[in-house]
């Protein structure tokens, strides 16, 4: 099959695949946000901290089932689909026998160190974000034959269903351990419904005689494993030593300003999942990993430059609206400012780089941000109290970004186009502006959305109109054959 006619098949499928993931992540965290809004509401602030703490030591503990190796199901699926059934059997088997040794340990230890309601509490919630590793792992298999429809439409009723349960158990019974009860039984029923997504999509889970794939899957444990471990310790680490040396109602508080800046990184999530198979599928093709590493850096400014931007400039006002004047905590918001953006480079160069091979790199990187951002948390959060966990944790993903971005440059040149680029920090700085002195914030943040895209198409039509046109074919999933051979080669063969 000839490059031209490749090329069009590929951007359909993975335009569907990035227009369904996006909703369903959109879809998803709407109902996660809202039901931390509920539980905010509803509970003290030192209850909140409560689940926020149970929340943050869920998803770090549950890289230890995880070990990352979602990307390496993806990559051999994806390469060698013969043996897809087989890594998704292993893959579950790992998980479900990881999950329980976790739990296990960790119960014990919160019993020991925890008040009786609290340490219940966060094993609950403990327990949920192992069970959703499972998830992850049907997610993977759909990923590697590339249909991720069906795992969108599951993870929405899946997020909506723990928004019904957990808030609504919190509403009746005004327990932060009902509203995490609720949380577990939602996640329950969405492994069982991820796990038909699977099937669905065609992927069966063999997991007997699938050693020989066990064997494939843990061999790159030490690099996905360590380095994912490594990886959510840098995300989640700030929260849990917040809590450890400034107490509940410190860790709610900072909990309310990390939920609006993680409120957006599923775009991340959208566009690893959408793009790593495509890459994956033809791994030695150096103009292919360039071009789809291209269009994921342009996808991430867009969306988390002018977001970090508002953030900076109203985020005080979002979180007294959306979570209460209590929550307000200027440092925090001013400290996470430039996270999504950074965190949107270096999880794109972290995708890109797994999916062609388990890179030491990635394990690298992700060890020296984490023993920064530990030191630097444990040195500046007594002096500087919150503001220091935040300016920690967006300085452990610059320098994350920065070693993960010249490793991706050796292995497939130069990935940053700079055309689009300038176009973006043009509209960027145009939303900005209209943020800043339109007031309500409700008002301003409409206005900068709207004066941002009018902005960048006026920008992009000037630096780079071919970009443009590419990225209308993404969304769309369509192509033109007049323009599509000149565009492809301009968009692999040289940096804009």
């Amino acid at each position: 099959m000839t490059e031209v006619l490749e090329q069009p098949g590929t951007l359909r499928r993975t335009g569907t695949a990035v227009l369904a993931l996006a909703a369903s992540e959109l879809l998803g965290k709407v109902a996660t946000f809202v039901m931390f809004l509920v539980m905010a509401r509803l509970l003290a602030v030192t209850e909140f901290g409560v689940l926020s703490f149970g929340i943050s030591l869920g998803l770090l503990l549950a890289v230890f089932s995880s070990l990352g190796l979602d990307a390496r199901v993806v990559q051999l699926g994806s390469a060698r689909p013969e043996l897809l059934d087989r890594c998704y059997g292993a893959l579950v088997a790992i998980r479900v026998v990881l999950a329980i040794a976790v739990l296990a340990v960790t119960t014990v230890v919160l019993l020991a160190t925890m008040r009786g309601a609290h340490a219940v509490t966060v094993s609950l919630l403990v327990a949920s974000c192992l069970i959703d590793t499972v998830n992850d792992a049907s997610r993977a298999a759909c990923g590697a034959r590339r249909r991720q429809e069906f795992s969108a439409f599951v993870l929405v009723l899946q997020r909506f269903a723990t928004l019904v349960l957990s808030a609504g158990v919190l509403v009746v019974t005004g327990s932060a351990i009902g509203a995490a009860l609720g949380y577990l039984v939602a996640t329950c029923v969405g492994a069982v419904a991820m796990h038909g997504a699977a099937r669905r999509a065609g992927v069966r889970a063999q997991v007997r005689g699938s050693r020989p794939e066990v064997r494939m899957i843990l061999d790159a444990a030490p690099v996905m494993g360590i380095g994912a471990v490594a990886a959510m310790g840098v995300f989640r680490i700030d929260a849990a030593l917040v809590t450890v040396l400034l107490g509940t109602t410190a860790a709610g508080v900072y909990g309310a300003g990390y939920r609006i800046f993680e409120s957006v990184l599923f775009v991340s999530w959208t566009l690893s999942r959408a793009f790593a198979p495509v890459i994956a599928s033809r791994p030695d093709d150096k103009e292919h990993v360039r071009l789809w590493a291209r269009r994921g850096l342009v996808v991430a400014f867009v969306v988390y430059l002018p977001y970090g931007a508002v953030f900076a400039l109203r985020g005080d006002d979002l979180v007294a609206l959306l979570f209460g004047e209590a929550y307000v905590d200027h440092g925090v918001l001013l400290g996470l400012a430039a996270a999504p953006l950074l965190f949107g480079i270096m999880h794109l160069a972290a995708s890109v780089l797994l999916a062609l091979r388990p890179d030491p790199t990635v394990l690298t990187a992700s060890l020296v941000a984490l023993v920064v951002n530990v030191v630097t948390n444990l040195w500046l959060i007594p002096v500087w109290g919150l503001a220091a966990a935040a300016f920690a944790t967006s300085f452990a993903f610059l320098l994350q970004a920065i070693v993960l971005m010249v490793a991706l440059t050796k292995v497939a040149g130069n990935v940053v186009p700079y055309r689009p680029l300038l176009a973006v920090v043009v509209a960027t700085v145009c939303a900005g502006f209209v943020a800043e002195v339109v007031d309500g914030v409700l008002v301003a943040l409409l206005a900068s959305v709207v004066v941002f895209f009018a902005a960048l198409a006026a920008a992009m039509r000037v630096a780079d109109p071919a970009a443009l046109v590419g990225a209308r074919g993404l969304v769309r999933g369509g192509y033109h054959p007049s323009v599509a051979e000149g565009r492809e080669t301009r968009d692999a063969g040289a940096a804009c």
